[in-house]
């Protein structure tokens, strides 16, 4: 049985040179790929009903007293406009 030319070049023998110059590159992509693969990872934004978020602060605790809080109506973590007298199961108080 006869293999055509794409068949042939699919069984090519590559040189000790050419597989380390191949692997290195490959090597050298792989943390700019993990790299963008966290950041995209990271943008992602929990939802409201998921951090129990609600519009009134609970036991004195509110979302401007939050370390997570970013001014005037959004947080680093949770999407949507959040208000400054808000509250959510993610709370940390700022440092004193």
């Amino acid at each position: 049985m006869r293999r055509g030319k794409a068949m042939n070049n699919c069984y090519q023998k590559i040189s000790r040179r050419q597989f380390l110059k191949l692997s290195g590159c490959s090597l050298a992509l792989l943390p700019a790929a993990l790299i963008a693969t966290d950041r995209a990872v990271a943008q992602t934004k929990a939802k409201k009903e998921v951090v129990q978020y609600q519009d009134t602060p609970k036991n004195g605790q509110k979302c401007v007293d939050c370390i997570l809080f970013e001014a005037p109506e959004a947080c680093k973590v949770v999407e949507g406009k959040i208000s400054p007298d808000g509250w959510c199961s993610l709370f940390a108080p700022k440092p004193s």
